[in-house]
């Protein structure tokens, strides 16, 4: 997507009027800068686009706050700052696990993000996998619970990336349309869905 002449503060009311168009500008405008800031502190590309793509889906959900921001660039930076240590924290709780250290699982922070993983979504959420192909749902696994990139996942059940964004697209809508039947808000999931066909880090 070509670079606008959009001043930041036009584009921060766009989004606070729900403009996926902004949303997209504002994420071609930044995501490569956050996306090297990130993999300085992962070091894996997989996860350093997960935090971008989670950066992105906080800019969603406090869109409606942005236009009092006053530097858009340093209010992303915090974010990713904050994801990347909770990504940290995350994997030595998980090291520590793996090494019998840990008796329990620790207890889930009250954040934005965990609070709408709660046990109904997760049901919900299966309950829309099952009833993909075997291929999708293999799919949507590598990719959400494993973290592999499109290429890895591809290569991980020898299809190709293409391939691998088509079935992740028909999985996210599965589980759009269930969400809805049961009255659940997914602006988030579409948010996701626009994240991932925007991806051209190439």
């Amino acid at each position: 997507m070509p670079e606008t002449n959009y001043e930041e503060s036009e584009l921060l009311i766009m989004l606070s009027e729900d403009s996926q168009y902004a949303f997209q500008l504002v994420f071609h405008r930044y995501k490569d800068h956050l996306y090297k800031v990130a993999m300085l502190f992962v070091k894996n590309p997989a996860l350093a686009e997960e935090i971008v793509q989670d950066t992105f889906m906080k800019v969603w959900l406090h869109r409606k706050t942005l236009p009092r921001v006053r530097s858009l660039e340093s209010w992303l930076y915090v974010v990713a700052k904050h994801l990347i240590l909770n990504n940290n924290r995350r994997l030595a709780r998980e090291w520590k696990s793996k090494h019998g250290y840990l008796r329990q699982v620790a207890t889930v922070e009250n954040t934005t993000d965990h609070k709408i993983e709660t046990s109904q979504y997760k049901t919900l959420v299966e309950s829309a996998l099952s009833q993909l192909s075997t291929q999708q749902r293999a799919v949507y696994h590598l990719i959400k619970d494993e973290h592999l990139s499109y290429e890895e996942t591809g290569h991980r059940l020898h299809i190709s990336p293409l391939t691998v964004k088509t079935h992740m697209s028909r999985a996210l809508t599965a589980i759009k349309y269930c969400l809805k039947q049961h009255g659940i808000i997914i602006s988030l999931l579409i948010v996701q869905i626009i994240l991932k066909s925007l991806y051209s880090w190439s």
